[in-house]
């Protein structure tokens, strides 16, 4: 059901981020709506299900953006692994830490994907004019994602749907002859 979920999620963010994207536009930055998604990923999945959704991610991102082949892929598989790794290390589960992954992902992503674009160290002045608008950009992207996190969360405790069923609570045949 979560890839189910993640999936039809997916989708959603990538039309509303290729239709929707000019008119999302808050004090010129915009959210990584498909970066979104890979978050929340990472928060449901936690196992190696991650990656195939970076993987996923990266070529979405290297689409839609005139990025050079692989660039996308790299980036967002190596933050992806970074995050994983420090998640399950930390089990990171409070909706403040959920709030510093991404914010730290989104901007970590902007900031390499620009840099790694660009074919080579760009000036510093280059980086003080990207830092505020990938600051930006990263605390839409935050402020979308928690939202569809607490929307997910309180749509979970309304609609109480579970994927597979339990059989712990019903009596189970036994045969009076096989013993």
């Amino acid at each position: 059901m979560k890839f189910f979920s993640l999936l039809l999620l997916c989708y959603l963010a990538v039309i509303a981020q290729v239709g929707l994207a000019s008119e999302m536009i808050v004090a010129g930055s915009r959210p990584n709506l498909p970066l979104v998604v890979l978050c929340l990923a990472l928060f449901w999945l936690r196992d190696a299900q991650v990656f195939l959704w970076a993987i996923l991610v990266g070529i979405i991102c290297e689409t839609f953006d005139d990025a050079h082949p692989g660039t996308g892929v790299l980036v967002v598989t190596a933050l992806c692994w970074f995050v994983y790794r420090i998640q399950l290390h930390f089990e990171l589960r409070s909706l403040v830490s959920r709030a510093s992954v991404f914010t730290t992902m989104a901007l970590a992503f902007d900031v390499l994907f620009q840099i790694v674009n660009q074919g080579s160290l760009p000036a510093v002045e280059t980086l003080k004019g990207l830092l505020p608008v990938s600051a930006g950009n990263a605390l839409y992207s935050s402020a979308v994602g928690l939202s569809v996190l607490l929307l997910c969360k309180i749509g979970k405790v309304l609609l109480p749907v579970s994927g597979g069923s339990s059989l712990a609570g019903t009596r189970a045949y036994t045969s009076r002859y096989s013993h």
